[in-house]
């Protein structure tokens, strides 16, 4: 009877040891992984290590990790600064996990803050372009429409028909023109 204890009790030693084993293999795989920034085969390594002891904090970090680092390189990569940088910020605050994501999710953080204010700073200026070519459009209408109204104002002071039909003729140019210039600048 003791020896089917004891037998017992070796195999379930043997099988926690192995068990155990493996789940450290997995552990550094994932860590691997997640530093070598591939990080689908990171998560499938630490979600194994994390089904065997739920309690890994390590591993739980680490899983965060390569989530949040892939997320936040997706979304700099489109252009999605600020949920990027959301991302960073979760992993900069983390307790846990690789010492040498949390220095490169520091780098990452420092450049998406440097490509959203160098996109802003783009933005402001061609803001202030658009403001300025609009300005201008405006400026040239008026100017247009001077010329306009003071080729009217002399045409309706000359009796002769023939100079009335002239003038007609140069108020349908200054017109097309002023159609023209602000089409080319809005595309009409």
């Amino acid at each position: 009877m003791k020896k089917k204890y004891l037998i017992i009790v070796i195999v379930l030693m043997i099988f926690a040891v192995g068990c155990n084993n493996k789940e450290s293999t997995a552990f550094k795989e994932g860590q691997t992984a997640l530093e070598n920034h591939e990080y689908d085969k990171a998560k499938k390594y630490l979600s194994d290590v994390l089904e065997q002891d739920s309690k890994n904090e390590s591993a739980r970090c680490m899983y965060i990790q390569a989530t949040k680092m892939s997320k936040a390189e997706y979304y700099k990569n489109k252009g999605l600064y600020n949920k990027s940088l959301d991302n960073l910020d979760g992993l900069v605050n983390l307790e846990n996990g690789s010492q040498k994501i949390k220095v490169e999710s520091q780098e990452l953080k420092k450049e998406v803050e440097k490509l959203k204010s160098e996109e802003e700073e783009a933005s402001n200026i061609r803001k202030a372009n658009a403001k300025e070519v609009a300005k201008k459009a405006v400026e040239k209408s008026e100017e247009e429409l001077y010329i306009w109204q003071k080729n009217q104002e002399n045409n309706s002071n000359t009796e002769d028909d023939d100079k009335n039909q002239d003038g007609d003729s140069s108020d349908t140019n200054i017109i097309d023109n002023i159609k023209n210039a602000l089409g080319g600048l809005f595309n009409f």
